[in-house]
């Protein structure tokens, strides 16, 4: 990591990191540490359904604190779904076993644009800060508190789709015959997230991560001239409440190249991608920023020999980028067959080698 420091480091390991400051320590979580990969979730999901387990703020806050009871982690992130908002603008969220998400009335016309509302943010989706609140009294005051939510394009695409996609054709199909109503989605989607995230914020949240997880199905110019202007426009208004913000772009390099000019505290970076290289494609469009990840989620499934030996490549992987910070995470979110003891080995590694 850079050696100059700011003035006023934070006692949060994450924070400090995020901010480009030193921390006390160096900062580990992971992406859906908190989920299906663990016995004492599977126990409590099987008692409620997916939503009702988010729109629950004790149940929400008990599955977010599990992965803390087990490691020695620098942070939680609330459980809940980047598709939590949609509901609340009026379409219903429902999981079909083996599809995955399902909205209801996809948003494919102005006639169907119309049908949404915009929500208030306190009263509709309460409940994910009160979730907040509640997780927070029982954390440490060195662990940090990351509220979420899905950045405008990723959540338009699954309103758009009525879920999940592989071809994102119904996107793409509003984008290239009837940009209005994609650009409107986008504009009311970034009005909600920034409530949202406010929101979170004023319940506790310590810092915020956007996911545009979708972000590379679009070409440069497209991400360009549609996505990054509601992009930008979330992340300079939520960073004005003071805490670090983080941007998940996908994946891959190409759409670390369209972000010139993004006002960002942190680049959550996956595994397809060196963190070398995303620290000089970044510094190449004149970003100075932290860098999250990037261990492949899936060698947690290797050997502990395995595990230990990557971590301690993506230590050295670091050092060679010498980014401003860095916060220790997986590329992409933990998957429900990793094994629990994987997280300890990771763990344990990374604090004998810092």
């Amino acid at each position: 990591m850079g050696d100059e420091l700011m003035t006023g480091s934070s006692q949060k390991p994450l924070v400090a990191a995020a901010f480009g400051l030193k921390p006390s320590r160096y900062p580990i979580w992971f992406m859906r540490q908190a989920g299906r990969y663990l016995p004492e979730y599977r126990a409590v999901r099987s008692k409620v359904s997916f939503t009702e387990l988010c729109q629950t703020p004790a149940l929400a806050a008990e599955v977010t604190l599990q992965p803390l009871r087990r490691y020695d982690l620098d942070a939680a992130i609330i459980f809940s779904d980047i598709l939590i908002p949609c509901v609340a603008m009026g379409q219903t969220l429902s999981f079909d076993k083996g599809e995955g998400p399902v909205l209801s009335h996809p948003v494919r016309s102005q006639a169907d644009f119309a049908y949404l509302k915009r929500p208030v943010a306190e009263r509709d989706l309460g409940y994910v800060g009160e979730a907040i609140a509640k997780t927070k009294a029982s954390m440490r005051p060195e662990q940090a508190m990351i509220g979420f939510a899905g950045a405008p394009f990723t959540v338009a695409s699954y309103m758009i789709e009525g879920g999940s996609s592989k071809n994102f054709t119904e996107v793409k199909k509003l984008l290239f015959t009837d940009r209005s109503v994609l650009t409107g989605l986008l504009d009311l989607i970034g009005d909600v997230t920034i409530d949202y995230l406010t929101m979170q914020v004023r319940s506790g949240a310590d810092a915020l991560m956007l996911f545009d997880t979708w972000a590379g199905q679009l070409t440069g110019l497209d991400y360009r001239e549609v996505v990054f202007p509601v992009t930008k426009r979330v992340l300079d208004t939520v960073r004005q409440l003071g805490v670090p913000v983080t941007y998940f772009p996908g994946q891959g390099a190409d759409r670390l190249f369209e972000l010139a000019g993004l006002g960002v505290d942190v680049i959550s970076v996956d595994w397809r991608t060196r963190l070398s290289n995303a620290q000089r494609i970044l510094q190449g469009v004149g970003l100075d920023v932290s860098l999250q990840g990037n261990l492949d989620p899936q060698i947690l499934i290797g050997p502990e020999a395995m595990v230990r030996e990557r971590v301690r490549a993506l230590l050295s992987e670091v050092r060679a980028a010498n980014p401003r910070g860095h916060i220790f995470n997986v590329g992409h979110g933990l998957l429900p067959h990793t094994p629990p003891e994987s997280l300890s080995w990771v763990i344990s590694e990374l604090r004998a080698q810092t």
